[in-house]
């Protein structure tokens, strides 16, 4: 079974990876890929510096840092993973992932938002609920 997660750093994204590792030690036969996506595009970096692409590397580097801290909660307790650092649309790169390279399931946080369109989930995991034909389980 092939399983994505995708991870921000955040407290959600920490329980999907907390509830992925546990799920891989449980169940040996999983592939487990950590993917964060950087920084699709920095436009309000021109109002602040000369070179908009400093800040998005800038970005890059820091989910990179955050991407391999995630890793290494895998490596501690023995546990293969793959991990990819990738720039576009959070739900577009997780949603081409799923479907181009064959992903079985999507562990992934959810985040409460007060906007109408992300009233009980966010719009991320929303966008990638209504766009792939595989289960997702959203830990909170």
């Amino acid at each position: 079974m092939k399983i994505l997660v995708p991870y921000d750093g955040s407290n959600a994204a920490q329980s999907a990876v907390n509830y992925a590792l546990n799920f891989a030690k449980n169940h040996k036969t999983g592939e487990v890929t950590l993917l964060t996506v950087a920084c699709n595009d920095a436009p309000f970096a021109r109002d602040f510096v000369a070179n908009p692409m400093e800040v998005l590397q800038a970005c890059q580097d820091y989910f990179k840092g955050s991407l391999e801290k995630a890793k290494g909660m895998f490596a501690a307790e023995g546990v293969e993973v793959k991990s990819v650092l990738q720039t576009g649309d959070v739900a577009e790169v997780i949603i081409d992932m799923v479907k181009n390279e064959g992903y079985d399931k999507v562990i992934m946080g959810r985040r409460g938002l007060s906007a109408l369109t992300g009233l009980v989930l966010g719009s991320v995991s929303s966008k990638v609920l209504a766009n792939v034909d595989v289960p997702v389980t959203l830990t909170k």
